[in-house]
């Protein structure tokens, strides 16, 4: 397994897509480990410990891929309103410097 970093400076959406890439390579973890623990089952040698840490571990595994998986998705709902307020904020800062000046009274 590699890692590959992502700069502080890339931005929320790349963020979003290295958490996803990580929960999805913990998720092959856990599939991996499944599968080795369904091969030595039964199998003479195997120590008896063997495959429930191996079940174990791939459920460790599964549940990192779904915690990091909603790490991904709130960030990804985070970045969308911090976008909106933005963008709100900066409509109003607009409409209020194109709004015309207030008449004088004539009272």
């Amino acid at each position: 397994m590699t890692v590959d970093a992502v700069r502080h400076d890339d931005g929320s959406p790349a963020h979003e897509e290295r958490l996803r890439a990580d929960a999805d390579v913990l998720a092959g973890a856990a599939r991996r480990l499944l599968a080795q623990a369904a091969a030595l089952e039964g199998r003479p040698g195997v120590p008896d410990w063997c495959v429930p840490t191996l079940r174990r571990q791939a459920e460790c595994c599964g549940v990192a891929a779904r915690d990091v998986r909603d790490a991904a998705a709130l960030l990804g709902r985070h970045a969308t309103r911090a976008g909106n307020d933005r963008a709100a904020a900066a409509a109003t800062a607009a409409a209020a410097t194109t709004r015309p000046a207030p008449r004088p009274s004539t009272a």
